[in-house]
């Protein structure tokens, strides 16, 4: 078999389909470019209506759907796996990946602030999951993953209500894989390091910060987007089809301790 068919059978995406949740922000509108250029057919979800009708218009492939989507509204996430199943017929794959957060200390965190932050990071994934197994993935199996952080382990200051929600998605990945094994579904996350978006633009335009994330990072900088993308392809494909319930780090190294401090070297 050719190096060119072997690729192919591994990953492929053609003609799955994927709903991807957030998929106008910074991560996910590179990784439904990518997706589509890996051959899936994609449902693309966000609140921010024209903006995600935009990037559908600009992919790759043909069968790109895009809808309006509150995730803080219950009726609303039903709703929109309805229309994708009635497009579609079926749901390949799951990304959860919307996410907000606000950097300010746990003394300054009031009830709205909290749930909003929950409510988007946490609940919607774990009934968006709930609707597209219930409706569509207990019957055809499929790959559901989950867009966790760095900080699900590692906690920066200032984000303590993210933090909760990203560690309580790592929870929430493991209870997939375990009661959702038996339907042929893969559940797993990745955990982005510091990722140039606009969620991080003000850490990177703080020179203090900015040199913190160097020096905290192996690779001494922060991730373009599509660094994220070969993981999240290898999680959508048949090539992981017996890798279920784990968190895969993407952090350029933050994890195991960042940069070195100063050590004899002639290099």
């Amino acid at each position: 078999m050719s190096v060119e068919k072997t690729l192919k059978k591994l990953y492929s995406l053609e003609n799955k389909v994927i709903l991807l949740t957030g998929a106008a922000g910074g991560i996910c509108s590179v990784m439904a470019q990518t997706l589509a250029g890996a051959g899936a057919v994609l449902a693309l979800c966000d609140v921010q209506e024209e903006a995600v009708q935009n990037l559908c218009r600009s992919l790759e492939g043909t069968g790109h759907t895009a809808y309006r989507l509150d995730l803080l509204d219950r009726q609303d996430i039903s709703a929109c796996v309805s229309k994708a199943l009635d497009t579609y017929g079926r749901i390949d794959g799951l990304i959860n990946g919307a996410g907000i957060s606000k950097r300010i200390g746990m003394l300054d965190v009031d009830d709205a602030l909290y749930e909003r932050i929950m409510d988007v990071n946490l609940k919607a994934a774990f009934f968006m999951s709930q609707e597209v197994v219930l409706k569509s993935m207990r019957h055809t199996g499929g790959k559901i993953l989950n867009i966790a952080s760095y900080n699900s382990t590692s906690v920066c200051g200032g984000s303590s209500v993210y933090a909760v929600s990203k560690s309580g998605l790592l929870g929430l990945t493991r209870s997939m894989a375990v009661e959702w094994g038996k339907f042929n579904i893969q559940a797993n996350a990745i955990a982005p390091g510091f990722i140039d978006t606009p969620l991080t633009s003000e850490l990177k335009e703080d020179p203090i910060r900015h040199g913190r994330i160097q020096e905290m990072t192996c690779c001494r900088r922060m991730a373009r987007p599509e660094e994220l993308m070969g993981m999240t392809v290898l999680l959508m494909s048949p090539a992981s089809s017996y890798m279920t319930g784990h968190v895969y780090n993407v952090d350029g190294g933050a994890l195991i301790g960042g940069s070195p401090w100063p050590f004899p070297t002639k290099y």
